[in-house]
């Protein structure tokens, strides 16, 4: 039997290639004569430079740069060949931030644009971007900062590029010796920039964000896209993932003219995971949580609708499955198992995730058999 295992990682607890080794390990206890084929996967958020450095000749740059707080930190991207490889969270992630740090309203994305800016000076001109795990609500502007742009208020007074700025801009200026880039943004989720289903309303919380701060929030992402489309008659209210890592999709689109791009299709396409599930006899997913976001462009999805192609069986791993039966059968997910299912409670599901992974694994052999 041919078993692919084509995991994300599981936030906080374990890599994407740990996951696939974990449940390697208790498929390979078994008595079945098998084949483990390990392709760790990501959607486009934090975590997937790592999977591009598995499949790519890269060269790992590391700068100077600032955190999302602006605070002074190292952060390194990639370069293979003429392209750079740049994920959001390594400058401006949450998990640069303690929990009494959080707050939407204050951080920025400056410190990308630094990394940007570091990767122009080398001549790179290509850029693909990462999104995810920001711990920012900031549209974008901070990394339009770092390569110049500056932002106004009603009364021409600049403002600090933050979350609570979007709200006061009423003009922009854009740089006139700017060096002209193509760049990319892959996006692990769909969302819009604003409304209910936007930036703020759905993400905004994690961050640090009250409730009144989101509806502040929320006003600001409006305010900014009005304001591109007035100065330079782009519309990026509806851009499908202009909403992802606090709406800096929907800010690259209109201040850099940049594409959006499914995160895991974009990855899967890289690594070739289509054709890998073709010669699969099983194949096995996963991702820390399936919840209502695995259906907004999460790695599960995107290998269930795969498989659905190429009449594939589907099981899937998680840290906590919150799916209820008819949306696993939507997914075509013939077996989903949990790692909390096993474990006394969060700190040790998250502490000894490999261990019951490999449980798990071993137990769904056995019922195969």
């Amino acid at each position: 039997m041919q078993i692919l295992i084509a995991c994300d990682k599981f936030k906080g607890s374990l890599s994407a290639m740990e996951v696939c080794e974990a449940i390697a390990r208790g498929i390979k206890k078994c008595k079945l004569e098998v084949h483990c084929n390990l392709h760790p996967i990501a959607d486009g958020g934090d975590g997937s430079l790592a999977i591009i450095s598995n499949y790519l000749n890269c060269q790992k740059i590391t700068v100077d740069t600032t955190d999302p707080l602006g605070r002074k930190i190292k952060a390194s991207y990639l370069i293979s060949e003429k392209d750079a490889y740049i994920e959001l969270a390594a400058a401006s992630g949450i998990v640069l931030l303690s929990d009494s740090e959080r707050n939407p309203l204050l951080t920025n994305t400056a410190g990308t644009g630094i990394l940007i800016k570091d990767a122009l000076s080398r001549g790179i001109r290509n850029f693909y971007l990462l999104a995810g795990g920001s711990a920012t609500n900031d549209a974008a502007i901070g990394i339009a900062h770092a390569l110049g742009f500056q932002f106004y208020d009603k009364d021409k007074k600049e403002l600090q590029p933050i979350g609570d700025s979007l709200q006061y801009i009423h003009s922009i200026s854009r740089p006139t010796n700017i060096i002209e880039f193509d760049l990319t943004v892959f996006s692990d989720v769909n969302n819009p920039l604003y409304g209910p289903q936007g930036a703020a309303y759905i993400y905004a919380q994690q961050k640090g964000a009250s409730e009144l701060d989101i509806v502040q929030l929320n006003q600001g992402l409006i305010n900014f896209s009005n304001v591109l489309k007035k100065q330079f008659g782009i519309d990026v209210s509806q851009v499908a993932g202009g909403g992802c890592a606090g709406g800096i999709g929907a800010g690259l689109v209109g201040l850099f003219d940049a594409k959006l791009e499914n995160g895991f299709t974009s990855l899967s396409t890289l690594t070739y995971l289509e054709a890998k599930i073709k010669q699969a006899d099983l194949v096995i997913s996963g991702e820390g949580k399936l919840d209502s976001q695995t259906f907004h462009g999460k790695v599960v999805a995107g290998i269930s609708a795969l498989c659905k192609t190429h009449d594939k069986p589907l099981i899937t791993f998680a840290g906590s499955n919150q799916l209820r039966p008819n949306e696993l059968a939507q997914l075509k997910i013939s077996m989903a198992y949990s790692i909390i299912s096993k474990a006394n409670d969060l700190p040790d599901a998250m502490k000894n995730g490999e261990r019951y992974l490999e449980m798990l694994a071993y137990e769904m052999m056995e019922e195969l058999e």
